[in-house]
């Protein structure tokens, strides 16, 4: 994205219902960093690196984090 783009959580959302999670927290990454303060954009920073997190890891990784019992 260049130094003059746009970015806005409208934009995030496109990213995230086109199924970029990884354009979108780059987005809320920014714009956390103009508002530190921003609850909303810090509880969607967390929660889409525990996605993409968990994304990586394999389905049997992912498989033994989840209780069976």
């Amino acid at each position: 994205m260049g130094k003059d783009g746009i970015i806005s959580a409208t934009l995030a959302d496109i990213y995230l219902d086109q199924g970029y999670p990884e354009k979108a927290l780059e987005i809320y990454t920014k714009l956390l960093d103009r508002e530190p303060d921003n609850r909303t954009y810090k509880e969607r920073v967390a929660s889409l690196k525990r996605h993409l997190k968990e994304k990586k890891l394999s389905p049997f990784r992912r498989a033994l984090r989840r209780k069976l019992w």
